[in-house]
């Protein structure tokens, strides 16, 4: 068990810090001195989403929905909680 435990330890280093270096300098670009308080969960999210548009992939919010599927979407959230929808409204006005 220590031999294995040592061995996942070492066996996953990378040869090389070239994709290390291209992490941190992304990392770097994405946050700025006007975006310092971005937490773990969301800067992982920033460049994921980074990632995939440099390979090419564009960021659908309606993917897979057709424009009929939407409405019944919006009013079975609002029966759900409709306190929230109205308090939302409200705050609008």
């Amino acid at each position: 068990p220590t031999i294995y435990a040592i061995a996942m330890d070492i066996l996953p280093i990378q040869a090389s810090a070239v994709p290390c270096e291209r992490v941190f300098s992304s990392g770097k670009i994405t946050v700025t001195d006007r975006r310092n308080k971005i937490g773990g969960e969301l800067m992982e999210a920033l460049q994921i989403l980074k990632f995939r548009f440099k390979q090419g992939h564009s960021l659908s919010f309606t993917h897979g929905l057709n424009i009929g599927e939407e409405p019944k979407n919006l009013e079975s959230r609002a029966e759900e909680s409709p306190e929230e929808i109205s308090s939302y409204l409200a705050s609008l006005k």
